[in-house]
């Protein structure tokens, strides 16, 4: 993956990132691992390792080993809002559109922190979630705010809880707003019958 500043949409579509601060991995990591941008293209080495996110004492457990590039060229005072995606089928079996091995999330906020807070309307600051496979070139998506954070995670359950694999799903799942509304009514239905009682 990598990352574009706002100005640069343009190359960021032409799938060209030879200059563009980015990170290359292919491990399927065993569970949700979190990078924040600043910590990452900021450290020393271009190679590193970073464990699951809530770290396990199970030995089987598996982070990720990665590749950065261009880190000199990284700034943290911009604005990352271009997202350049690629996940192939490392077998040469790339089938566009066809389920992903791994899920890439990106947000608004650092520490893959899916919401800021009451200061900071949901719908504003949405989180995106892609498991898909891509072209050969992979592909480019302009977000509404800049990413600070974004984590990959094993794809085999999140495909099948999803009914399939995502492309770019507004927090969690493309039709997520009426979908989450209508479960919040549920639930707040649920917990008022309940208190009648």
């Amino acid at each position: 993956m990598a990352f574009f500043p706002t100005s640069e949409e343009a190359t960021c579509k032409q799938d060209n990132i030879a200059n563009a601060v980015s990170l290359t991995t292919d491990t399927i990591p065993t569970g949700y691992v979190c990078f924040n941008l600043t910590d990452l293209f900021t450290q020393s080495s271009d190679n590193g390792s970073k464990g699951l996110w809530h770290s396990s004492k199970n030995t089987s457990s598996q982070g990720v080993d990665y590749l950065l590039s261009n880190r000199g060229s990284y700034n943290a005072n911009a604005n990352y809002t271009n997202v350049w995606y690629q996940q192939v089928d490392q077998a040469s079996n790339t089938k566009p559109g066809a389920d992903g091995t791994w899920v890439f999330y990106t947000y608004a906020f650092a520490d893959c922190i899916q919401n800021g807070g009451d200061a900071y309307e949901l719908n504003d600051f949405p989180w995106f979630e892609t498991s898909c496979q891509t072209k050969d070139a992979g592909e480019c998506q302009q977000l509404p705010k800049t990413v600070k954070s974004f984590a990959i995670g094993p794809a085999d359950k999140y495909n099948v809880n999803h009914r399939g694999c995502e492309v770019w799903a507004t927090m969690g799942d493309a039709s997520t707003l009426n979908r989450r509304t209508s479960a919040l009514l549920a639930v707040a239905i649920t917990i008022a019958a309940f208190l009648m009682l």
